[in-house]
Order: structure tokens, then C-alpha cells, then sequence
């Protein structure tokens, strides 16, 4: 009797204590997520809560007789559902949490959600590389416009099962999102935009990016955008044990980034935002950079970009507009830079104080550049007089040539002479100021905005405003022509030695071309078209000429962009008397200038 009662108390404490352990429902959930969506949104929401016996919970969400009901998570652990709304009407959202042993918890309170009428973004645009190495990263840039003016983000989809979704930005404005790949192959590369109602757009059209091993000859090894155009030639050279090119925009902004990768480096500015850089950079032998801009000041900046100095300053006016490159003495005391006032200026290079001033007999646009003795030659782009200046700027001579510079001349030190062009013609002048050759262009009315340069066995090279490219031997007889349309504004960069020889030039449409200088019809190693496009229009008189490093690689702007090409062959810049755009990759501007 005693044992069947001992077995008694035991049920009833086991019974005691299972009754002690009943079941809890989970905590009533919080929910959240958009209250303003538009029609066919694709809208997330989100709910979480806790369980007292630390349960697993999923959630019943609720709106306007629909329903939809989570996988199981974690206690505490946030759920996530999409919801699409079809028609424009007031939504009441709440949810329920529901524990793996069926208990159920209180309904949330409501989230008012208002879905209205919407147009979807457009489909975006995407610009970036179509190849590259592996374990390094690239930039794709997206755009999208939305009809009703919201702001936008970009859902990047890099092809590989990753993606970036990005922050916010106003309607129209374009985003840059970097991406490694680890491995070779071919990634197809999209990205779709969804405005602040939560509405997708299409997808863009894909980018097919291939990883290789190396890049080739014709490949972009890396672009750079500015704030703003760039018609300046960009300059190259040493600092902080880094090789930097370095260029100016139209937003007065001027960049040094690294000639590897890409990346900015140092970055300065004008005076006043908006005064454009059209001039080109000049580096000086202490590494300071000299600058001119359209407002007519001359700049010089610490290698870092700090400003050293400026002429004239805030204070006073400015000398006209200054498009031209500054010279320099070859001991860089001295600097040398014409305006549209008419006014050849040499200036201090330690302070920017005026030493002389030489009256011309019109606007000077172009460069000067300096022999080796250090005599000065410029034009003027009103009547179209031609000078030398000593360095003190006593004029030895002016030769008349009818129509307007507006570029540069060239000096082949090995015969002595000069070329420089205006409309529809080519000369060459000796340096006692005689004219010792002249040649006519295929077209007699077309302008050269750049100037020429001076290849293998002293052959005169030259671009014009029409597009040809124009080939001559040293004493300025024909040798052939070829079009690459539709203007040239540019100066070209020859590269390579004699066994090799190869040409770079760039026209107004963004066309980059390598080409063979010695065949008649301009056969090309590799072309290729630099303008993205969402990238801003350019308008100008003239535009940035292409340098060689020593690297093989070829540096040139094409609107807001630094192209960074990998050159044919990876050959260096031409070891011949005048080979690109002021002689060599500092814009010395002077014979026999260091490169």
C-alpha cells in the first residue's frame, strides 16, 4: 500500500512541475518600415520580438485582407518581408508573432501606410571599364533619372553574387561604386535605380567586364574624373617618391594623382571657385608648378599644391585671360606667360613680381617656347606677328605671317630652325628670323589650335582644326596626309625610336588614336573612343594633348576625364627634337629641356 502511494506523489510532482512550465506566447512584435510608397512598389518591412521560453517565432503580416507569413527565426532576431503594393489606397499593417508550439502572441499596432501614384525611375545608364586585373579595383558609375524628382539609390549587381545598394542622392546625379574581383573571367556587370517611393527601375544594359592576367596595349589602365572640364594638358612628374600627373579643370580646381593607379594624390584651387584652369601646368626644376587661368592670374604651387603664390592677387584685377603654358628660364628663376591684353609678362618665380613687360601687336593665346640659349618665340593670334625676345625680353626680330597664331611653334635645335603654323600654312624660320621653308596645307583655310612637332630625321608633324594630320620632312616638303575627323585642336606625342615609331592624338570627339607615322593612309595600332556617355559636353577652343611617361603609358582628358592608356608596346616617349606638346613631359617648352 505504502509503494502505490509513493508512486502517487511522484505523478503528482511531476505533474506539479510540467504545469509549472506551461508554454508562453512570444512578446507582442514592433513592426516598421517606408509609410510612403508608390504604386508597385517593392517595399521592405521589418518586425521583430522575443519568445520567454526562447521559442523560434515566425510572423503573420497583415494589410488589407492579405497576408504573408515569415520562415522561422531566432528569438529576437529581426524578420524581413517585401511587400508589393498594386493600386494607390491607405494600407494598416500589423503583425503577429507566432512560437514553434503554435502560441500566439498579440497583434502589433498598426503602420499607416499611404501607397500612392508614381512614375519608376529611368533605366539607369552605366559607365565603367569593360576589362581590367585581378585584385584590383575598378570604378562604375550609374545614372537615373526620376520623373517625379525623388531621390534615388542604385542597387549595383557585380555579377559574381554580390551586390551594393547605395545611399541616397538627388534625382540625376550619377554614383561611383568600386569593385575587386579575385579571379580571371568574364562578369556581366548591372545596376537598377529605385527612387524614395520604392519603385525599381529596368535594369541597365550590362557591362561584360573581363579580368585578365595583364592589360594590352590600347587598354585603359584607369580614368579619373574632375569636377569639372579639363582642356589642360596634363604634366608629369616626381614627388614624395611617387610619380604624379598633374592637370587643371574649368572649376579653377588643379589635381596631382598617381600615375599608377589613378588615385588623388594632392588637390588645389583658385582664388575663386569658377576660374578656369585652361592653362596648362609647368614644372619647375624645385618642383613648384606654375598655372595660368582665364581670369589672367598666374599661379605657382608647392609640389604638394599648396599655393606659393599668386599674380596678381585677390586684391587686383587680372591680366586679361591667360590660355597659354608658362615658360621658364632653364634655371626656373624666371617665368614667362602672354595674355589677350597683348602683354608678354616675365615674372619672378620666387615671389611673382613683374620684372619687364613686352607690348605685342595682339592677343597672345599660345605658349612661348625658348631655344637653347634661352631666347623666347611666341605669336600673337590678332594680326599674326611673329617674335624672339632675349631674355631680358629685348625683341630681336618680328616676321609678319598674315594670319592670326593661336598655337605654339616647335625648334628643331639640329637645324636651327622654327616651325610654326597659321591658317592653312607651315613655316620654318631660321634664328637670325628668315624664312627658310613654307608649306600649304590640304585645306588653306583650316586653323592649327595646337602646334607641331618634330620626329625622326627631323620630320614636322602637325594636326589641324580639319582633322588631317599633316606629315613633312625638315625642309617642309610634303610627305602625305590622312584624316582622322572630325577637328583636331590638339598637339600630338610621338613615342617609340626608329625601329618603332608610333603617334598619339586625340580629336574633338573623344577619338584616341595610336598610329603608324610613316604610312601615307595613318594605319593605326589601336583607336578608341574616351567620351562615357552622361559625361559633359565640351565646348572649347582648344583641348588637352596627350603625354607619354616613362612607363609606356599615355595620359590625356577627354571632357571631366584622365585617361591613364596602356601605349602601344609600352614605348617611351620619342628621344627626337620636339616630340609633344612643349617639348617634353614637365612642359618645359625649351630645346633641350629635361624629360
Amino acid at each position: 500500500m505504502s509503494k502505490k502511494i509513493t508512486i502517487f506523489l511522484i505523478f503528482l510532482v511531476l505533474l506539479f512541475s510540467i504545469s509549472c512550465k506551461k508554454n508562453k506566447p512570444p512578446e507582442i512584435p514592433q513592426v516598421f518600415g517606408p509609410t510612403k510608397v508608390g504604386v508597385d512598389a517593392e517595399a521592405e518591412y521589418k518586425a521583430v520580438t522575443t519568445d520567454p521560453n526562447n521559442d523560434d517565432i515566425r510572423y503573420h503580416f497583415s494589410w488589407n485582407g492579405q497576408k504573408k507569413t515569415t520562415d522561422y527565426y531566432k528569438s529576437g532576431d529581426t524578420a524581413k518581408v517585401t511587400i508589393r503594393f498594386e493600386e494607390a489606397d491607405t494600407y494598416s499593417l500589423k503583425v503577429q508573432a507566432e512560437d514553434t508550439k503554435g502560441a500566439f502572441s498579440e497583434w502589433s499596432s498598426l503602420l499607416m501606410i499611404e501607397v500612392v501614384g508614381n512614375q519608376k525611375p529611368s533605366k539607369p545608364i552605366l559607365e565603367g571599364p569593360s576589362y581590367g586585373l585581378k585584385d584590383r579595383f575598378y570604378k562604375f558609375t550609374a545614372k537615373a533619372i526620376d520623373p517625379d524628382n525623388d531621390s534615388i539609390r542604385y542597387k549595383f549587381i557585380w555579377g559574381d553574387g554580390r551586390e551594393k545598394i547605395t545611399d541616397w542622392v538627388a534625382n540625376n546625379t550619377p554614383v561611383t561604386e568600386s569593385i575587386s574581383y579575385a579571379d580571371t573571367g568574364i562578369y556581366k556587370i548591372k545596376v537598377i535605380a529605385q527612387d524614395n517611393k520604392y519603385v525599381w527601375s529596368d535594369t541597365s544594359e550590362p557591362i561584360e567586364f573581363k579580368v585578365k592576367k595583364e592589360l594590352e596595349s590600347g587598354d585603359i589602365l584607369f580614368y579619373f574624373r574632375a569636377e569639372d572640364e579639363i582642356v589642360s594638358s596634363p604634366a608629369i612628374y616626381i614627388y614624395g617618391g611617387d610619380t604624379l600627373v598633374i592637370f587643371g579643370d574649368n572649376s579653377g580646381n588643379i589635381y596631382a594623382i598617381k600615375a599608377s593607379t589613378g588615385n588623388l594624390v594632392y588637390k588645389g584651387a583658385a582664388l575663386t571657385l569658377g576660374e578656369d584652369f585652361a592653362s596648362s601646368p609647368v614644372i619647375g626644376p624645385d618642383g613648384v608648378i606654375y598655372i595660368g587661368n582665364n581670369e589672367g592670374r598666374i599661379y605657382a604651387f608647392n609640389p604638394n599644391l599648396t599655393q606659393k603664390w599668386v599674380y596678381p592677387d585677390s586684391s587686383e584685377s587680372g591680366l586679361g585671360t591667360i590660355t597659354g603654358t608658362p615658360l621658364l628660364s632653364a634655371d626656373g628663376s624666371k617665368l614667362f606667360i602672354g595674355s589677350d591684353n597683348d602683354t608678354l609678362y616675365c615674372l619672378s618665380t620666387t615671389n611673382g613680381q613683374v620684372l619687364w613687360k613686352f607690348k605685342a601687336m595682339g592677343s597672345i593665346e599660345g605658349s612661348c617656347i625658348m631655344d637653347n640659349e634661352g631666347n623666347i618665340y611666341f605669336g600673337e593670334s590678332d594680326s599674326g606677328y611673329f617674335y624672339k625676345l632675349t631674355p631680358d625680353g629685348n625683341m630681336v626680330w618680328s616676321i609678319y605671317l598674315g594670319d592670326p597664331i593661336h598655337g605654339q611653334g616647335a625648334i628643331n635645335i639640329h637645324n636651327n630652325k622654327i616651325y610654326i603654323a597659321v591658317m592653312g600654312k607651315i613655316y620654318g624660320i631660321s634664328f637670325d628670323g628668315q624664312i627658310t621653308n613654307s608649306a600649304y596645307f590640304n585645306d588653306t583655310t583650316t586653323e592649327v589650335i595646337g602646334g607641331p612637332v618634330i620626329g625622326w630625321d627631323g620630320r614636322v608633324i602637325v594636326a589641324t582644326d580639319n582633322g588631317y594630320i599633316e606629315v613633312f620632312d625638315q625642309d617642309l616638303g610634303k610627305i602625305y596626309s590622312y584624316s582622322k575627323n572630325p577637328s583636331i585642336k590638339s598637339t600630338p606625342c610621338l613615342a617609340g625610336t626608329q625601329d618603332t615609331m608610333v603617334l598619339y592624338i586625340n580629336n574633338d570627339a573623344g577619338d584616341f588614336y595610336a598610329i603608324d607615322p610613316l604610312t601615307s593612309n595613318g594605319s593605326e595600332y589601336f583607336s578608341l573612343r574616351l567620351t562615357p556617355s552622361f559625361a559633359k559636353k565640351l565646348q572649347a577652343d582648344f583641348i588637352s594633348s596627350p603625354v607619354v611617361g616613362d612607363n609606356g603609358i599615355v595620359y590625356v582628358a577627354n571632357e571631366e576625364y584622365l585617361f591613364a592608356i596602356i601605349g602601344y608596346n609600352r614605348l617611351p616617349l620619342a628621344n627626337t627634337p620636339w616630340p609633344m606638346f612643349q617639348h617634353d613631359p614637365k612642359h618645359s617648352g625649351r630645346a633641350g629641356g629635361k624629360r
